[in-house]
């Protein structure tokens, strides 16, 4: 389809368009797009659900939407196709009593978009899971298959974000037959007698519901800025200066400060600008009410600048932006 409107393909609701936008329902379709790129030239980019992406300006090239599906479970392994939703596969999961994904709940877009900024809440990460992940690169149409080291996952990092050429088509997980809730995260009811994973993913459902905007009602792509790692030399100044500074300890020397903290700490949480503002619900959450992403790129521009000088801190972007 050509001059596509890209609105109703990102959680953000811009209304760039792109060139040419052509859907994967097969692997019979990546061929044809694989040929297709090669024939042409064309720059393009990959979508699951669009919830983690901000769109800077009109595509001159081909938006690919990913509608891959498929489930397949043998004893604790599971395969899921790269299109499905991934909350639909954490109830799967579920129903099939196969746990590990239940802090994941709620997360919103597609399987195959998990990997690629290792998706993590309320104390798990998705690569504590992964076994391997099927690509297709669509510049030479070959397979490529990566296990879990070869990912090199990190936070919200992965080997894909620098692979935009590699097609995620099919990822294998692990994981267990018996649950045993994860409460380490602050947020939850450590103390609390939790006796079923349901339980336990109604609990992370609830929070997520109190705390996070639902991108039906403020458009929005989640979290905007990644918690900044920090020295202990850092955090040890910062908390001189900030007794009631938000940190969590990583690994040796490195020390996760929260990015919603700071925000705060700015009193930029709720504020309220040309079409866009910071949520009152939650700091790391950018609400967007404009055909088009400027004057919410420039807030976000602003809240890094303030930060910077206030705390000598360089917030990083979790949304991949486009253009």
């Amino acid at each position: 389809m050509l001059n596509k409107n890209l609105k109703d393909f990102n959680s953000l609701k811009l209304e760039y368009s792109c060139d040419s936008f052509y859907e994967i329902n097969d692997f019979e379709d990546i061929y044809h797009l694989s040929v297709k790129i090669r024939e042409e030239n064309k720059k393009f980019w990959i979508l699951g659900e669009g919830t983690n992406v901000v769109i800077v300006d009109d595509l001159k090239g081909i938006v690919v939407k990913n509608n891959l599906s498929g489930i397949s479970i043998d004893k604790n392994s599971v395969e899921a196709a790269s299109g499905e939703n991934w909350d639909y596969l954490v109830k799967v999961c579920l129903k099939e009593k196969l746990y590990g994904f239940e802090n994941l709940s709620g997360i919103p877009g597609s399987v195959g978009a998990c990997p690629v900024q290792n998706i993590g809440a309320y104390g798990v990460e998705v690569s504590n899971f992964i076994e391997y992940i099927e690509t297709i690169n669509l510049i030479d149409g070959n397979i490529e298959v990566f296990n879990a080291h070869e990912c090199k996952f990190g936070y919200r990092e992965s080997i894909f974000k620098k692979l935009p050429n590699h097609f995620i088509t099919k990822i294998k997980f692990s994981l267990s037959t018996i649950f045993k809730p994860n409460l380490s995260y602050e947020s939850l009811p450590e103390k609390m007698e939790i006796n079923s994973a349901e339980e336990l993913r109604k609990i992370i459902l609830n929070i997520r519901e109190n705390r996070l905007i639902n991108p039906e009602q403020e458009p929005n792509v989640g979290s905007f800025f990644k918690n900044p790692v920090v020295s202990k030399i850092q955090m040890e100044n910062l908390l001189a200066d900030h007794p009631d500074l938000k940190f969590y300890f990583v690994k040796e020397d490195q020390y996760k400060i929260s990015a919603a903290w700071l925000i705060e700490k700015i009193k930029m949480k709720g504020y309220q600008g040309k079409d866009c503002g910071v949520s009152k619900k939650h700091s790391l959450v950018l609400v967007n009410f404009s055909k088009k992403s400027e004057n919410l790129i420039n807030l976000s521009k602003k809240i890094k600048d303030v930060i910077r000088k206030k705390f000598n801190i360089e917030l990083e972007y979790e949304p991949t932006f486009i253009s």
